[in-house]
């Protein structure tokens, strides 16, 4: 009994073609909507592997993963905290820049002494922006370790910070602006903002200037400010 040729025609499976008519499988297989199902046997129809770097790389798109992207595909809590996901990050790979401000921020404490009556202290350097790292200062203010004594209109206590030229924020203390109370925090108020950046190299400068009978207690200063990469 002899073969039967059929003329040669394209070969489908419902409406999707595999085969042409000279025999070679279609390219691309038209593959119709939801043929790979979201199921184990949907997943099963690729082998294991089967995405490789390079297939990765080449199949998405250049910068087509943003934020909401990684959101959607990183769980919460993916990075825990513990030694092999820590192992994920060079040591050192998180830059200044890189981190929130409040990250950044530093409190410098400095004890002034009790100075006899009328004494002052003229521009003491209390603080030095190390080489490579700018500093800019957010606030000031001081805590009394006694009461103050002699403080009038006529015989002020002025207590200045400055930059050794520019003065950054002075407070006078008189009859209406009192010294604070003992253990009380008291501002030294607001810091002109043209001036609270001190480069690498530059200095924070101290000075009390008290009238005659003007005698106030020891007090701790404080400081506060950011640093940043020297720019």
């Amino acid at each position: 009994m002899g073969n039967t040729k059929l003329p040669a025609q394209d070969t489908y499976i419902g409406d999707v073609k595999i085969f042409k008519a000279d025999g070679t499988i279609e390219t691309p297989v038209a593959v119709a909507a939801g043929t790979l199902a979201a199921s184990t046997a949907g997943r099963a129809m690729m082998a294991t592997g089967y995405f490789d770097l390079a297939t990765v790389k080449a199949k998405f798109g250049a910068d087509s993963l943003d934020n909401a992207a990684l959101i959607q595909l990183v769980a919460d809590g993916a990075f825990n905290a513990d030694a092999a996901t820590r192992a994920l990050f060079d040591d050192g790979i998180w830059t200044r820049a890189k981190l929130a401000s409040d990250a950044l921020t530093h409190i410098l404490n400095y004890q002034v002494e009790d100075l006899a009556m009328g004494a002052d202290i003229a521009d003491r350097v209390i603080f030095f922006a190390p080489t490579g790292i700018d500093a800019t200062i957010v606030s000031a203010s001081i805590i009394p370790q006694g009461d103050d004594a002699g403080v009038d209109d006529t015989n002020t206590c002025v207590i200045k910070l400055s930059d050794g030229t520019n003065t950054i924020v002075e407070k006078t203390y008189n009859e209406s602006v009192g010294f604070p109370d003992a253990a009380a925090e008291g501002s030294l108020g607001t810091l002109d903002e043209d001036y609270v950046g001190l480069a690498a190299g530059e200095k924070l400068y101290l000075s009390v200037t008290n009238g005659a009978t003007a005698n106030p207690p020891a007090f701790m200063l404080q400081v506060v400010y950011t640093i940043a990469d020297h720019a």
